[in-house]
């Protein structure tokens, strides 16, 4: 049976407010060849207003974001996956973050993300994340995040 990643190129899109990592992970990316980054953001508002013109598959989302988003009270990559999966549910969402949070994990899975992934992952397990999102496989084990969700009720 032929898989997503054997039929086509993964559509990546990239939210980060760090240009420097943003840079980063799209240089991996641009180095496969199943995968292509086909656009990016760093802000909240930047990706909302990008993404439907760029039509990928999946959305590869920071968290936290710093800066402009911040100041409007209520922009974080959470709220960019839950606006994502109501207006394009064909996309799926990688949640990337640096800090082992419960709460955002609980959120991003209620938020529907697919997965979520520290940004200490190697580059080679960050893409075959993506290449089993893209499979439809749901990297968001529904005990881990029942777990945590116990862990923030204690």
């Amino acid at each position: 049976m032929e898989t997503t990643t054997d039929a086509r190129t993964i559509r990546v899109f990239l939210l980060d407010d760090h240009e420097a990592f943003l840079r980063g992970i799209s240089a991996v990316i641009g180095a496969q060849a199943d995968i292509e980054v086909v656009g990016n953001a760093h802000t909240a508002q930047e990706a909302l207003g990008a993404l439907a013109a760029c039509n990928p598959d999946i959305a590869v989302l920071d968290i936290r974001l710093d800066g402009p988003d911040m100041h409007d009270g209520r922009r974080s990559g959470i709220d960019v996956c839950r606006d994502i999966r109501s207006t394009h549910p064909e996309v799926a969402c990688l949640m990337l973050t640096a800090f082992a949070d419960d709460s955002a994990l609980v959120e991003s899975a209620i938020a529907g993300a697919a997965a979520y992934v520290l940004k200490q992952i190697n580059g080679t397990d960050l893409l075959e994340s993506i290449r089993l999102v893209a499979d439809g496989e749901q990297l968001l084990d529904p005990d881990t995040v029942q777990e945590a969700l116990h862990r923030l009720a204690s």
